[in-house]
């Protein structure tokens, strides 16, 4: 599949339907796109800093120079007009490095959060291997920032903060085994904007203080559907399930759902998640993608004991005398 930048630079989302193979090659799109972006704004930040102390202060010296130096009843000399004209340039210079500020805050919403596309290729790479050759995923990316205002779910306290409460359901995935299992995985980012104003009073003055702040978790669904012919009581499992569970450390699982034709594994992880962590920071980030695949794991083994099980009582119900 090929990437329509220009409609992508529009909206920020990603939705597809195909073979791993495709969606590997338009997220290696996303991430160049991701990576010019980055690129972009870090010369328009240097330039645009560099431009804009450089002039100004060359403008406001210029000034202190004609207002001591240059008589206004006298005419404009050579000395006061190179003073003009350096100031004119520095001045110019000032302008010119707003403007690239400027230009870096709006090339801002193409500056993605890495860890969502690279997210969705990790965990592509490792369900390749259990699935058919050309068996379609289903992908939805969303990779615009999480305090959007259509995804705005209400406001409130929380202690003494006055709060936004943003609800980000950002990532879907969704395919079928080559077993035939129906999986899908899917993480909400859930967004908290703080603010607090604090009043005080001293020498009769009243002087009020504004701080803000953000906080942010991740809840990571992952769920299989099955026949419930193949897995006959697996609705009775559930502590079987809670059981099986393996998490990595610091990772907490908030929900376990069992039903005849499905179950589901709800974990929560903290807003500083990685995609993939090394070796050297696994026990201090949270990996999403091995969490994923632990939750995955899990689930199968207690597909496996309800397999196991049901293979049992009907050896049973054979020997059993008529």
């Amino acid at each position: 599949m090929a990437v329509n930048v220009s409609r992508f630079h529009e909206r920020f989302t990603y939705q597809a339907r195909a073979p791993v193979p495709a969606l590997l090659e338009d997220l290696e799109v996303l991430s160049r796109l991701d990576a010019r972006a980055e690129g972009q704004r870090r010369v328009l930040s240097r330039a645009g800093g560099t431009a804009a102390i450089l002039g100004g202060a060359l403008a406001l010296l210029c000034r202190q120079v004609w207002a001591g130096a240059v008589d206004p009843t006298e005419g404009l000399g050579v000395i006061s007009g190179a003073i003009l004209i350096t100031g004119g340039v520095g001045g110019a210079a000032f302008v010119v490095g707003i403007g690239l500020l400027v230009w870096r805050a709006l090339l801002r919403k193409r500056d993605l959060d890495n860890r969502r596309y690279d997210l969705a290729r990790v965990l592509l790479q490792r369900l390749q291997v259990d699935l058919a050759p050309k068996a379609p995923v289903r992908l939805k990316l969303d990779l615009r920032a999480p305090d959007e205002p259509d995804k705005h779910a209400g406001q409130g306290m929380v202690g003494e903060w006055s709060t936004e409460f943003f609800v980000d359901p950002w990532f879907s995935l969704e395919t079928r085994l080559a077993d035939g299992t129906f999986v899908r995985i899917r993480m909400v980012e859930r967004f908290q904007k703080r603010k607090r104003t604090r009043t005080t009073v001293s020498f009769l003055r009243i002087q009020r203080k504004t701080k803000g702040k953000h906080k942010s978790c991740a809840v990571l669904d992952v769920s299989a559907r099955v026949k419930p012919e193949r897995y006959p009581g697996l609705e009775q499992l559930k502590t079987r399930a809670t059981g099986a569970v393996r998490l990595p450390p610091r990772v907490q699982l908030s929900r376990v759902r069992l039903a005849a034709d499905r179950l589901s594994l709800r974990a929560r992880l903290s807003g500083e998640w990685v995609a993939r962590a090394e070796r050297a920071e696994a026990l201090e980030k949270e990996d999403a993608s091995r969490t994923a695949t632990m939750m995955l794991l899990s689930l199968y083994q207690v597909l496996g004991y309800a397999r196991r099980r049901a293979k049992r009582q009907a050896a049973r119900g054979r020997l059993e005398p008529v």
